[in-house]
């Protein structure tokens, strides 16, 4: 299980709060958690890391949970807080996994420290404006543009709301829709309206500006991902992120081995931990 929250500060001051979940001395992996969520997200990935021999380290980023908010932040200054945090804990090389919100904050520290990132590993990736418009036609284009315009507002909306229910929330109330295979289990429910709990006791700010990062330019290419091994988890079924963003990232993202399960829902990752841990650790050790 985890130890206490920690903390470490980083150059412009802020504190970053992190958790370590699985083996001390094994294999390296900095966590990073869904839209939105929370280091405890970790927890469902603890028992698989000390099965495959890995130290997993799940980071709140700014603004959620015991994270300081970064004002205009941008997706390419989370690598820079992901080194700091490395830096502090003696950790020179080491593989990233994100899911959901947290894929592309993995592909950012890919783009920009291939020199200590061991691998890339994308779970029910959230989508860049170029994945989202990609294979749609016209009328889908024109709406989908729109939508992307609108994503400050609807990102507010989206964020207040979910900020305001979530101290309210109890598990029943966990949306099915989300991944059926998974949330039907009340102990991944419970456990997970936990985590949101904790992760938007500050507010909904990080989750609003999480949305319009994913909703404008990046900062880096798919190709400038590719410069680390990448490894590609994404459900067919998926209705939160459509499948179609994790094969256009497979398909644009240079050696990317991408697995897409069968009827696997947004939270594939509760039941795929085992295979997901076992990839980034057997990068690790190259």
């Amino acid at each position: 299980m985890a130890n206490e929250t920690a903390f470490v500060t980083l150059r412009d001051g802020r504190k970053l709060a992190y958790a370590e979940y699985g083996r001390r001395l094994g294999s390296p992996v900095f966590y990073f958690h869904g839209t939105p969520g929370g280091l405890l997200e970790g927890r469902f990935l603890d028992e698989a890391a000390r099965l495959q021999d890995v130290r997993l380290i799940a980071v709140d980023r700014p603004g959620y949970g015991s994270s300081d908010f970064k004002k205009g932040r941008r997706l390419t200054d989370w690598p820079a807080d992901v080194a700091d945090l490395a830096d502090a804990l003696g950790i020179e090389r080491f593989g990233v996994v994100g899911l959901s919100g947290g894929g592309p904050h993995a592909q950012a520290c890919a783009a920009a420290m291939p020199e200590r990132v061991t691998t890339a590993a994308i779970v029910s990736g959230a989508g860049s404006p170029e994945a989202t418009l990609d294979g749609r036609g016209r009328i889908g284009r024109l709406f989908t543009r729109a939508v992307l315009a609108l994503a400050p507002l609807l990102a507010w909306f989206a964020a207040m709301w979910t900020a305001f229910w979530a101290p309210r929330a109890r598990e029943w109330m966990m949306p099915r829709s989300i991944d059926r295979t998974v949330t039907k289990r009340r102990e991944v429910r419970e456990a997970f309206v936990e985590e949101v709990r904790a992760a938007l006791r500050p507010g909904g700010r990080a989750m609003t500006q999480d949305l319009v990062l994913f909703s404008r330019p990046w900062g880096f290419t798919p190709q400038a991902v590719g410069a680390v091994p990448v490894r590609l988890w994404h459900g067919d079924a998926d209705r939160v992120v459509r499948v179609s963003i994790g094969r256009y990232f497979a398909r644009e993202i240079p050696g990317c081995r991408a697995t897409f399960v069968p009827g696997g829902g947004h939270l594939m990752i509760v039941d795929h931990a085992g295979e997901i841990m076992a990839a980034v650790r057997d990068a690790a050790r190259g």
